[in-house]
């Protein structure tokens, strides 16, 4: 006798299983984004704030400033050798993307979950912290 039959069934249920665990990890990742997001977003734009300040007074004189007029994004504003440059960054809470770009540099990382539940920015060459970002940024400003 042909076991198709239960080959099939079998195939039925294993698809059945991979959808649901799709269907998990898209609702974990969701909720980490949700948990985690804005407060790892809050971290980078006090650590950029914290940074131009110190940059400042190690300077002696106001060469960057820092702007956040709406929770989602920031701006930094660096004059110097007679020019203006700056640097916008912002954060996508749906997606849980954060992007910036500075004249002809760019970055994007992306909140993913970690495997102890928390979460972490996620880019290109793989997970990265606060402090890595908010050096990336400020070096292309400058």
């Amino acid at each position: 006798m042909n076991d198709w039959a239960d080959r099939a069934l079998k195939r039925l249920s294993d698809q059945q299983i991979n959808t649901q665990t799709q269907n998990d990890l898209f609702l974990e990742r969701q909720r980490v984004k949700k948990a985690f997001g804005v407060p790892l977003w809050m971290e980078v734009r006090k650590s950029v704030e914290d940074n131009c300040a110190d940059f400042n007074t190690k300077a002696k004189k106001q060469l960057l400033a820092f702007e956040a007029a709406i929770n989602t994004e920031l701006s930094v504003r660096a004059n110097l050798d007679g020019g203006t440059r700056s640097l916008h960054a912002s954060y996508d809470e749906p997606t849980g993307k954060l992007s910036w770009s500075s004249g002809k540099s760019r970055g994007a990382w992306t909140i993913e979950p970690t495997k102890d539940g928390k979460a972490e920015f996620v880019g290109s060459h793989g997970p990265t912290t606060v402090e890595w970002i908010t050096d990336e940024m400020l070096t292309a400003l400058i």
